[in-house]
């Protein structure tokens, strides 16, 4: 009998139009849990080797995590995977080119439970149709529909039309007009504006001509004990709601921007919130003070979190708090119609703004995160709020990624500035006699961001983002701020290290979701017992703590659980998953499994050359900045990623030794290995003889 899962995925064959379900033995998932974990599983043995990512041999999965669909307080998260056709792009050590590496993308809402309740663990699609199709499915009715009246439609318009010939309860995830113009950067939008945007996926589903997913179900997974089950999540949600409770703090949220400057003198980083008050601080911001993500908005950008001016600005010289405060969080909030969640969540960090000034039939909108908020403010110095909303709708429509897509206009302004690019290159119907991007007037950055998601122009160029981008314009590549291909998030790794370590070594390069030591550990101990230390002055210790959090994180995201999860106090992991499966599985097991799934997922990139470490100069401090919260900061990341590649039993060039996939029960990859390769050269840092930060 199957016991939180329930057994079995549906594959889709875009190209002979078939649907079938097929089982998946019980071991798969307690080895791999649900998320990415059962995607890599799957998707490793069934892809062709060097396939293209947009041809037909690549597999796109739609995989929520093991707890999602169940009462489990952060539990609605679902991953969609597949490869990328964005990063891992270079040559091999034999001289044949690489076509991508593993790509997945988080999303949060309700279309993950979704998946569940239509009686699947994932769905997967292979091959690609000769015209737009959507996959339709409601209850035990399900089938393939034509969607060549939807193709062309941006986000809204989808979920409208499908809605209106099917009804208003079906959840829906679907692409806009980026991923069906295959842009490298275009991502997967759910719930009208909850976008699975990293990886280049929304190109694959746009290669594969699948328009949307619209799916209805009732079913449910059978539980190994309930009742132990409800004991522990309605403990969990009392002790959240205490936390929660209005008060003090969260009156102090409300005025939190005012610390900047005094955190930026003290050289106060944002983990300097760790500990205690951690737990509360974070629920009222997200619950009490409905501030969400852009809490931090003003903060992050004068302690030298939040990358300023493309990564070469300083926050009280280029982006002062008079003009930062302009974005606030606060500011945001005036503007609210409502809190949402996602699922089964209880934090209710998102919101519904209301906004007259739309130019579209709609006048309300998704508030936009901390990402978009520093992507389309401090990284190009904008201030605009009325601008920033307008961007954040479209970008939401169309399915492009707000971060991959604000780097791309900070590259373009930079390039212009350079005068790599000029006033010509940016003649089109609105503008026919050219426009000049520049850091002052962002009067053309929604005409810029159209170009880029309909391939017009200059946006042909742009769409793919910065690193295919730098590749066409000459003497740009300096000003393309991406990790093996993936646009960097806007988490400065000057400031952590850690995140810069991430964003070279983690199978999906460049982002601020995957493991991070410092980054993710500010509440990581404190939601699990037993986990032990998490921090250090000792560089020494920094590989093996980054290959502890690696394995812990990846369960994280197999289970479905948002990542701020791990910033709300002590949660009952472990019990949960016992009363869910019956599996009764221990802190030991659990690492193993994290283990397990980020050997795969690095095996996956060792399989298809795309184990890279490249990263901006300018992004390590080579040269140093000379002023502000980052002076003198030049990082080495190379000497603690290949501390951490031997803590996780890989070789210096990244790739797991057959020992190690031999103990993780991963001896179907070894004889991969004859043609897996690693990084080709090392990632080196000249600026070194000024102190390295390591520590801070």
């Amino acid at each position: 009998m199957n016991l939180g899962y329930h057994g079995k995925i549906l594959v889709v064959n875009l190209t002979n139009l078939s649907l079938t379900d097929e089982v998946i033995p019980n071991e798969i998932y307690r080895q791999y849990y649900g998320g990415y974990g059962l995607g890599i599983s799957y998707i490793y043995k069934h892809i062709l080797p060097n396939c293209n990512p947009l041809g037909p041999d690549n597999i796109l999965g739609f995989c929520p995590g093991l707890l999602t669909g169940t009462p489990v307080q952060f539990s609605g998260r679902f991953m969609i995977c597949g490869k990328s056709p964005l990063t891992g792009k270079g040559i091999r050590t034999n001289g044949e080119k690489s076509s991508g590496g593993w790509g997945n993308a988080n999303s949060g809402g309700t279309f993950g439970p979704e998946i569940k309740k239509i009686g699947y663990d994932a769905i997967f699609f292979k091959g690609i149709s000769k015209k737009p199709v959507y996959l339709f499915i409601d209850g035990d009715d399900k089938k393939l529909l034509d969607a060549s009246e939807l193709w062309g439609k941006d986000i809204i318009e989808s979920e409208k039309m499908l809605k209106q010939n099917h009804g208003p309860n079906f959840k829906i995830s679907s692409i806009g007009l980026a991923g069906e113009n295959l842009s490298l950067i275009s991502g997967i939008v759910n719930d009208s504006g909850r976008i699975a945007g990293r990886s280049g996926l929304g190109a694959v589903m746009g290669s594969k001509k699948l328009k949307a997913l619209c799916i209805r179900g009732k079913k449910r997974v059978k539980y190994h004990n309930k009742a132990e089950l409800m004991k522990y999540v309605k403990k969990y949600g009392i002790k959240f709601k205490k936390n929660a409770k209005k008060g003090l703090l969260t009156k102090l949220m409300t005025t939190f921007d005012g610390l900047a400057p005094f955190m930026r003198v003290m050289k106060l980083r944002n983990d300097v919130l760790d500990g205690p008050l951690l737990e509360i601080i974070t629920s009222q911001m997200f619950s009490s003070s409905a501030l969400g993500t852009p809490a931090v908005n003003v903060l992050s950008t004068q302690n030298g979190d939040s990358p300023i001016k493309n990564f070469k600005g300083i926050g009280y010289i280029d982006y002062p708090p008079k003009k930062a405060m302009k974005l606030r969080g606060k500011n945001l909030r005036a503007r609210m119609k409502k809190q949402y969640g996602c699922f089964a969540c209880p934090a209710r960090c998102g919101a519904i703004l209301e906004y007259n000034e739309l130019p579209y039939e709609e006048k309300e909108t998704h508030r936009p995160e901390y990402e978009t908020c520093i992507a389309f403010g401090a990284l190009i110095l904008n201030n605009d709020i009325d601008l920033l909303l307008k961007v954040n709708e479209f970008l939401n429509r169309s399915g492009m990624d707000s971060i991959s897509a604000g780097n791309t206009v900070a590259f373009v302004i930079e390039c212009c500035e350079q005068g790599l690019l000029t006033k010509e290159d940016f003649k089109c119907k609105n503008y026919p006699q050219g426009f000049f991007p520049n850091w002052k007037d962002h009067s053309n950055l929604l005409t810029l961001l159209q170009l880029m998601v309909n391939r017009e122009g200059i946006g042909d160029k742009l769409a793919d983002g910065t690193k295919i981008a730098s590749e066409k314009i000459k003497n740009s590549k300096s000003f393309a701020m991406n990790a093996n291909g993936q646009e960097i998030p806007m988490h400065d790794p000057r400031l952590d290290p850690m995140l810069g370590v991430t964003y070279i070594t983690d199978p999906t390069p460049g982002r601020h979701t995957a493991a991070s030591l410092n980054f993710e550990m500010m509440g990581g101990k404190h939601f699990l017992k037993g986990l032990g230390k998490m921090k250090t002055k000792s560089p020494s210790e920094l590989g093996s703590l980054q290959a502890k959090t690696a394995k812990f994180h990846q369960t994280l995201e197999c289970n479905g659980l948002c990542l701020f999860s791990a910033n709300m106090g002590t949660f009952p992991y472990l019990q949960v998953i016992n009363a869910l499966t019956g599996w009764n599985i221990d802190l030991g097991e659990l690492l193993e499994t994290g283990h397990r799934i980020q050997t795969l997922r690095q095996m996956f990139n060792a399989r298809e050359g795309a184990i890279r470490h490249e990263i901006p100069q300018r992004v390590i401090g080579s040269p140093p900045q000379k002023k502000g919260p980052l002076k003198k900061k030049s990082i080495d990341l190379e000497v603690i990623a290949q501390d951490y590649y031997e803590n996780m039993g890989y070789n210096k060039d990244g790739v797991p030794k057959k020992e190690t996939l031999k103990k993780l029960d991963l001896n179907f990859a070894i004889s991969d290995l004859n043609k897996a390769t690693g990084t080709p050269k090392p990632l080196v840092n000249e600026y070194l003889q000024i102190k390295p930060v390591l520590d801070d």
